[in-house]
């Protein structure tokens, strides 16, 4: 049975939409009527890993490369839903099958950076990465990809260099805020991290990942302010008791660390984004459980 084109063009753009759900129903209704399509297959696996069912992800995939196996499309898209599942090994051997099909596609290398950072194998994702970087220097992902490398390498710099170059590519590239956010992390600035992932998802607010991961920032934030509120409340209670107590001058040098270190507080709170203050006061009440990043 031929499927019509416009079934597939709708449903590409609920993908680019963040539709994922709804462009799930119009693929899995033109997979049941023509079940050897392997586009629509493809399309079925990227719209089920955007709602983040990737076993469902893999086995569309599958179908696909059993239909068209000289296609590289159906393993790249296995091997990202296999990262998801936490089956490094596998996801990397389809992003070698990906990268052997395809070795000239920029695409093809960066799943394989990517699935190779993964697995631990560093020195394959530089060499994937490197390869990409030669074929498309002009792509944000790909330099989103190789900070990727970079950060998996422990190269901060590097990784903040890779995301900015792509930012300047694409201003509003969520995949660099994001990754700058966990550069960010990875130097204890919780306040820098939340203002990326922020960023982040607000360019893709239809990706529920970028908004966990800011969740995820703010939590560690408040908790650090907290942990700061905590010891000036044991400072101005050791001033007040000093003074009590009849000890003036320990009271005067208990007191200007008070004054310091509120001060700190004081600047620390000035200096993040409006959003993240607005959310800050009721983290500092819940201090909500942290996800895992991604």
């Amino acid at each position: 049975m031929t499927v019509p084109a416009a079934d597939l063009s709708r449903a590409a753009a609920m993908i680019d939409l963040g539709r994922f759900a709804d462009a799930t129903r119009v693929l899995a209704a033109v997979v049941a009527s023509a079940p050897d399509h392997g586009r629509a297959w493809c399309l079925l696996s990227r719209a089920q890993l955007g709602g983040g069912n990737e076993a469902a992800a893999v086995v569309a995939a599958r179908r696909a490369s059993e239909l068209d196996p000289a296609d590289d499309w159906p393993y790249r898209l296995a091997s990202t839903a296999l990262m998801g599942l936490g089956r490094a090994d596998d996801a990397l051997a389809a992003a070698v099958r990906a990268r052997n099909l395809a070795p000239h596609f920029w695409q093809s290398h960066i799943c394989l950076a990517q699935a190779a950072v993964a697995a631990g194998r560093q020195d394959m994702a530089g060499q994937a990465s490197a390869a990409a970087l030669l074929i498309a220097p002009g792509e944000p992902d790909v330099h989103v990809t190789a900070g990727k490398v970079a950060l998996g390498a422990g190269r901060l710099d590097h990784a903040r260099a890779s995301q900015q170059a792509a930012l300047a590519i694409d201003p509003a590239n969520a995949g660099a805020f994001n990754e700058l956010g966990l550069i960010s992390l990875r130097a204890r600035d919780e306040r820098a991290a939340a203002g990326f992932f922020l960023q982040a998802a607000r360019s893709a607010p239809a990706s529920t990942v970028f908004g966990q991961n800011a969740e995820v920032a703010l939590t560690r934030l408040a908790v650090s302010v907290l942990a700061w509120v905590a010891l000036l409340t044991v400072l101005a209670g050791c001033t007040a008791g000093l003074a009590l107590t009849g000890s003036p001058p320990l009271a005067v040098v208990a007191g200007l660390l008070a004054a310091v270190l509120g001060g700190r507080i004081w600047a620390r709170l000035r200096g993040l984004p409006r959003p993240v203050r607005r959310r800050l006061p009721s983290l500092l009440w819940t201090r909500r459980g942290a996800a895992k990043m991604r």
